[in-house]
């Protein structure tokens, strides 16, 4: 059985230990804080990353270039016959066209770019199927189908503090109609094809938190569903919700991520939510 090779991007919020374990490449986008330039995820932790904003900074951040997604793929080649690399939503970066961009570049390899249509926690959780489903001994087409299921019924749900951060950024998408509400209002976002879009109106931090565990319950039904909290600087609504959904149904699977700092320097700090799969992932 040929080898496959699992590549993704640094916004999969996935941490270290986990893509060691499971042999998960991950090409790192950048922050930037005026003529400083981090690496996603290697060159500053999330807290200082978190407290930095807080403090009033403004952070922007780059996609990776078609050069250093050349150079992780020629590095994996050299074991794996075959690479499947799965990345954030077109709509919500460039990185996933610097992938295709160095594909081009190895036209002899094989090398499958994938857009996800996700970011963060979900495709995170994503990521990890794929990994999980190459050390299996699945083939490329298998673990492909499995993308493509996966990318179809995961669902993302989040609030952030405030929407200021994806307008600014430009990732604002569809929720731009909710600019300008009025205060205490906790729009409840969603991902819908890649784009962030209005879900629901919601007045208050815990209405919103209540909230989301009935969208999770509501997903659910009697079926035991996989399911990620995340957060990023604001553990009390992270273990607040986990709280929430402490009566899933048998078998579900609950966890807690990180939102890092690429996602967050969009999303803002306070930003929490919750990704949901129908299913059992792992």
């Amino acid at each position: 059985m040929p080898e496959i090779a699992i590549v993704t991007d640094s916004t999969a919020d996935l941490p270290a230990e986990t893509a060691r374990e499971l042999g998960i490449a991950i090409v790192p986008l950048k922050v930037i804080f005026g003529q400083e330039v981090y690496r996603d995820g290697v060159e500053m932790d999330t807290a200082t990353f978190y407290k930095r904003l807080r403090a009033g900074e403004m952070a922007t951040t780059s996609q990776p270039s078609p050069g250093e997604f050349e150079a992780a793929y020629r590095k994996l080649l050299a074991k794996a016959e075959t690479i499947i690399s799965i990345h954030i939503s077109r709509d919500l970066s460039g990185t996933v066209n610097a992938a295709e961009a160095a594909r081009v570049l190895l036209p002899d390899a094989d090398i499958t770019v994938i857009d996800s249509r996700l970011v963060a926690g979900a495709l995170g959780l994503l990521v990890q199927a794929a990994a999980r489903a190459a050390r299996e001994g699945k083939s490329r087409d298998e673990i492909i189908g499995l993308i493509k299921k996966l990318m179809r019924e995961i669902r993302v749900f989040f609030c952030v503090d405030s929407l200021e951060y994806l307008r600014r950024g430009g990732r604002i998408g569809g929720a731009q109609a909710l600019l300008g509400t009025i205060l205490n209002i906790k729009p409840i976002l969603t991902l819908r094809d890649g784009i962030i879009q209005p879900f629901e109106k919601i007045r208050g931090h815990r209405v919103a938190l209540r909230r989301l565990a009935e969208i999770v319950f509501q997903e659910a039904g009697p079926q035991p569903v996989t399911c990620l909290v995340v957060e990023g600087d604001n553990r009390e609504a992270a273990d607040a919700l986990t709280n929430l959904l402490s009566g899933l149904p048998p078998g579900s699977a609950v966890g807690v991520g990180r939102v890092g700092m690429v996602v967050g320097a969009h999303a803002g700090p306070g930003v929490f939510g919750v990704v949901v799969y129908k299913d059992k992932i792992f």
